[in-house]
């Protein structure tokens, strides 16, 4: 995620184990790297997901799976984020 305003995901890494097994460094399988061409917006997928996505969290079980199929959707929608649409898209408009 960038620290832009407003913030952006620009791409997703999949952590190849467990941090603790790896003496506290995060290895991440480059072929699993999904490059959001369009970036995402944060707010969008904290929105989507429907719950409080934190910079710097991890995410297990259910509620990594409902932040994976909120950046999904945006995916999908292959879609420039600096619309204006999808540039509210997140901030209190139904999209």
């Amino acid at each position: 995620m960038l620290s832009t305003d407003p913030r952006m995901v620009l791409c997703l890494d999949v952590a190849a184990g467990d941090v603790a097994a790896n003496g506290g460094n995060i290895s991440v399988r480059p072929l699993d790297t999904v490059l959001f061409r369009h970036g995402i917006l944060f707010d969008a997928v904290k929105k989507r997901s429907g719950l409080n996505v934190r910079m710097y969290d991890s995410y297990i079980g259910a509620d990594a799976h409902a932040i994976l199929d909120a950046l999904d959707k945006k995916y999908h929608l292959d879609t420039p984020c600096f619309t204006p649409a999808l540039w509210l898209d997140g901030h209190g408009v139904d999209f």
